[in-house]
């Protein structure tokens, strides 16, 4: 088994009442190192569905999984769609790991505001 580090962050994850994911999107979607961490979080929901809201989910695993955010940082090729898909990726993913999605946020808009949403958390 390798030691990449991932149950460290699952283990911050589940432990946390808020979590910012923050990527430049590259190619229309987050960095390889933020999907990579983002995917092995799936080992936080069991493999077994079930029905919530009418849609099909995980079944949760633990009793609490925290808040999430996003700060996405805008590339040359980077368009409203490509922020739209991505915030809607998460915001899902929110869904499935039966917590709430606060916000979407560019790193082009004012700082300020981000911080006051996380502080309101």
């Amino acid at each position: 088994m390798v030691a990449d580090g991932s149950s460290d962050v699952c283990r911050e994850f589940i432990d946390s009442d808020f979590v910012l994911f923050a990527s430049p999107i590259i190619m229309g979607f987050t960095s390889a190192l933020i999907k990579k961490a983002h995917d092995k979080l799936i080992a936080l929901v069991l493999p077994y569905i079930g029905i919530y809201r009418d849609e099909c989910h995980h079944v949760p695993r633990y009793e609490k999984y925290p808040r999430l955010g996003l700060l996405l940082e805008k590339g040359r090729d980077t368009d409203e769609e490509d922020v739209e898909i991505i915030a809607d990726i998460y915001r899902r993913d929110a869904s499935n790991f039966h917590t709430s999605f606060c916000f979407a946020r560019l790193t082009s808009g004012p700082i300020d505001k981000v911080a006051n949403e996380i502080n309101s958390i």
